[in-house]
């Protein structure tokens, strides 16, 4: 749930003087979808930080970690804080290799 208070906390930085949060058509569909994909069992960014070197190399090695891995795969997939960490690091173990 932490990728949701980010996304809220990206959008009240836009508000308007008067408090009002400016959405846009786009910016509300993501979070409907977001919401709607939320599950009983979510990881925090501290949880999938403590995993993502396991999960970048075993991606890497081919290993399907969307199965092995689920709560980690689906936490990248709506935190784009997250996301960009395993993107740089699966950058940096592919020039390694």
């Amino acid at each position: 749930m932490q990728w949701i208070t980010r996304l809220f906390k990206r959008i009240q930085k836009n508000s308007h003087p008067i408090g009002a949060q400016k959405i846009t058509p786009s910016q509300a569909e993501m979070m409907l979808k977001m919401i709607q994909k939320t599950q009983e069992v979510e990881l925090s960014c501290n949880d999938v930080h403590d995993l993502l070197s396991q999960y970048t190399e075993m991606a890497l090695r081919g290993e399907d970690v969307t199965h092995l891995l689920p709560l980690v795969h689906h936490h990248l997939e709506f935190c784009p804080d997250c996301r960009e960490e395993y993107e740089a690091l699966s950058r940096i173990l592919q020039a390694e290799i």
